[in-house]
C-alpha cells in the first residue's frame, strides 16, 4: 500500500486531485465472456485522458470471481499510473467486507461504498454500522456515495449529519455527492468538508464548488466520453476554472454543450424511469473515442442505432474527432 491506514486522509489530499473516471468491464463478441485484451486497452486509454483515478463499474452482470480478474487486470495494467478503485455493489455485508479485503491484497487504491438494494435499515446507525463494518474490513481510503437510489427512510435519505459521523471514520477521505439539493450540499461542506474532501460529479456545478468551496476533485463519472486522449477538454475545464481563469473555461464548457444536454437528458430519463444507468450508451460512446466499445450483457437497457446516431451527432457537434466506423 501507498499508505497507512491513519495517514489515509492525509494521502487523499494529495491523490484526489483532477477528474476520477469509470471503467466498465469488456466483454468478447461471441460469447461475452471477459475480455482482457480489451480491459487492459481501456485501462491505457484512461491514462492517456489524464485522469488520476477510474473506479470499476461492477453491476454489469457480472459474478464476483469475474470482478476479482477484472480489477486484477485494471491493476495490473495501471502499474500505479492511475489509481484503481473497486465499487462494493455486493449483495451482502459479508460479500462486501471480502471485497473489501481483496482489493487492498490485490493493489488497489481505494474503495467505493455503496450500499445494495436488499438492504433496508429503519435507522441510521443502522447505515453508520453497516458502513462502518465495510470500512474495518480493509486499511485502503474509502470514498462515500450517499443517493437517493437507496431510498433509506431518512430526509434526503441520507442525512448530513449521518454523513458527519461516517467523515469521523478513520479510512474515510471522500464522498461523490449522489443528491443534488443545493441546500444538502452546502450543508455537507459546511458540516465536514474540512474532514473529507467532497465532490460533485457534475460539471455544470464546477463553477460553483471549485471558487466556493475549493473542491479538487471531481467524479467518479464516465469523463472519457466528453473528450479524447489528444483534446482532453474536461480535464482542461477544470484546471482552468481551478486557475480561475473564468472566461477561457466558460468559453470552453458551451463549446461542449451539445454533448453535455444529450448525454444527462439521456442519463436521467432513463433512471428516472427505471433506476438504472445505460451502460450500453457508455460503452458505445468510449468505443468512439478510441476505448474498446462493445456490448454489455444483460440486465441493460437498450440502445438503439437511432440512439448510436444521437449519440455520435452530439459528439461532433461539441467538435469532437471521433473514431470512425464505430
Amino acid at each position: 500500500m501507498k499508505y497507512k491506514k491513519a495517514d489515509a486522509k492525509e494521502w487523499a489530499r494529495g491523490f484526489f486531485r483532477g477528474l476520477e473516471a469509470t471503467i466498465l468491464p469488456s466483454f468478447t463478441p461471441d460469447e461475452l465472456a471477459l475480455d482482457e485484451t480489451a480491459v487492459r486497452h481501456d485501462v491505457r486509454e484512461l491514462i492517456k485522458h489524464g485522469f488520476f483515478s477510474a473506479v470499476t463499474v461492477n453491476d454489469t452482470g457480472t459474478t464476483k470471481k469475474e470482478d476479482k480478474l477484472f480489477v486484477q487486470w485494471c491493476v495490473d495494467e495501471a502499474k500505479g499510473r492511475i489509481g484503481i478503485g473497486l465499487s462494493l455493489r455486493y449483495p451482502t455485508l459479508k460479500d462486501n467486507m471480502e471485497m473489501a479485503k481483496f482489493a487492498e491484497e490485490v493493489g488497489c487504491d481505494t474503495i467505493f461504498v455503496c450500499y445494495p438494494p436488499n438492504f433496508h435499515p429503519k435507522t441510521m446507525d443502522e447505515v453508520f454500522e453497516y458502513t462502518l463494518a465495510v470500512c474495518q474490513a480493509t486499511n485502503l481510503a474509502a470514498e462515500l456515495f450517499p443517493s437517493h437510489k437507496y431510498d433509506f427512510p431518512f430526509p434526503t435519505s441520507f442525512p448530513p449529519l449521518l454523513l458527519k459521523r461516517m467523515a469521523d471514520i478513520e479510512n474515510v477521505v471522500a464522498m461523490k455527492i449522489g443528491i443534488i439539493e443545493y441546500a444538502w450540499m452546502d450543508e455537507c461542506f459546511r458540516l465536514f468538508g474540512d474532514k473529507i474532501l467532497i465532490s460533485h460529479p457534475f460539471d455544470e456545478g464546477w463553477p460553483i464548488f471549485i471558487r466556493k468551496y475549493g473542491m479538487q476533485w471531481s467524479g467518479s463519472a464516465p469523463w472519457q466520453v466528453f473528450q479524447t486522449p489528444d483534446d482532453p477538454r474536461q480535464v482542461r475545464l477544470f484546471g482552468l476554472i481551478q486557475e480561475d481563469r473564468m472566461d477561457e473555461a466558460m468559453e470552453l464548457y458551451w463549446k461542449m454543450d451539445l454533448l453535455r444536454i444529450y448525454f444527462m437528458n439521456s442519463m436521467q430519463s432513463l433512471i428516472g424511469k427505471a433506476g438504472i444507468y445505460n451502460y450500453q450508451m457508455w460503452k458505445y460512446m468510449e468505443g468512439l473515442v478510441g476505448m474498446s466499445g462493445g456490448e454489455m450483457r444483460y440486465p441493460k437497457a437498450q440502445f438503439l442505432d437511432r440512439d448510436k446516431k444521437r449519440a455520435r451527432n452530439a459528439m461532433l457537434a461539441s467538435g469532437l474527432k471521433i473514431v470512425e466506423g464505430r
